[in-house]
């Protein structure tokens, strides 16, 4: 999917202008899978509030042992984005999501 990326999951848009005061950057467009990823699996549910359903809070996985819930809620939340789900792996300190759009 393409859409406005997010540098450092910083909103703010950046424009760089050339010596005649020309504007030669700004909003970057480009594929979102990854950045969307990101955030879904950072976020919290309530975090959103356009949506307060979508949110993995990831950091609440910390010391919990149930991996099977951990994926099949990531795999939940990536489809309710609109991605098909391949696979989702969690490893000593990976999330492997194998998805497209």
């Amino acid at each position: 999917m393409k859409g406005i990326q997010l540098q450092d999951y910083d909103f703010a848009v950046k424009v760089e202008k050339d010596n005649a005061g020309k504007i030669i950057s700004g909003v970057v467009i480009g594929d979102t899978l990854h950045q969307n990823q990101a955030l879904i699996l950072q976020m919290h549910k309530g975090e959103l509030h356009e949506d307060p359903s979508v949110g993995v809070g990831i950091s609440d996985m910390l010391l919990d042992h149930d991996s099977e819930s951990w994926k099949r809620e990531i795999r939940e939340q990536m489809e309710l984005d609109g991605q098909t789900v391949n696979s989702v792996s969690i490893e000593a300190n990976d999330i492997i999501i194998d998805s497209t759009y």
